[in-house]
């Protein structure tokens, strides 16, 4: 995996036996551009970077063995990557919440830029994909960003039956948090660090 930093921006190159991915996380643009070939992971992720106010340009994804759930999951490490070199944690206001309604479905996500990376959600899904995206492909985006990003999410689901009412209003939920987590702030930590 390579890193590369721009003035507003981070590219992040990852290329395994599995999968070969470009992508440019900015401050700039707040959408998606370009396209991972899963349409509904390309709506989340426009989802996502919409209401995060975070630019998001996809020049190479390929799975070389054609199994989605390692396209995903690894587009999640890369992009949770890029998220880490690009913001100093120690700079912003470090935790964020927002709950989204979206019809019945009402989901609220939680985050912390602490450093240490934990992943938690009170829901499952119940079918087994949400148009061409295995329903599994959402907890290994996650995974692979928290883990790479170094920061703790939580979703807690209040209402919801429809599965993707619930997978968009968590991705929602999830771009306000963010946003509101990389807002400036004098108050970081106790401990005068994160690590």
């Amino acid at each position: 995996m390579t890193v590369e930093r721009l003035e507003n921006g981070v590219i992040v190159q990852r290329n395994t036996n599995e999968i070969e991915i470009s992508i440019t996380l900015d401050t700039v643009h707040g959408k998606l551009e370009g396209s991972t070939g899963v349409n509904f992971f390309d709506h989340l992720l426009n989802t996502f970077c919409h209401y995060s106010g975070l630019g998001l340009r996809v020049s190479t994804c390929e799975s070389k063995d054609g199994i989605l759930h390692h396209l995903i999951e690894d587009f999640g490490i890369s992009l949770g990557l890029a998220f880490r070199e690009l913001f100093d944690y120690t700079k912003v206001r470090r935790f964020g919440e927002a709950t989204v309604p979206m019809n019945e479905a009402l989901v609220g996500c939680y985050v912390d830029l602490s450093g240490r990376p934990f992943f938690q959600k009170n829901f499952e899904f119940s079918v087994e994909k949400i148009e061409d995206m295995p329903v599994e492909g959402f907890e290994e985006f996650m995974c692979g960003f928290v883990n790479h990003a170094r920061i703790t999410v939580h979703f807690f689901k209040f209402f919801g039956k429809n599965d993707h009412h619930i997978s968009e209003s968590a991705m929602k939920s999830f771009g306000l948090a963010i946003a509101r987590a990389l807002e400036g702030s004098e108050k970081k930590t106790t401990k005068g660090v994160i690590d």
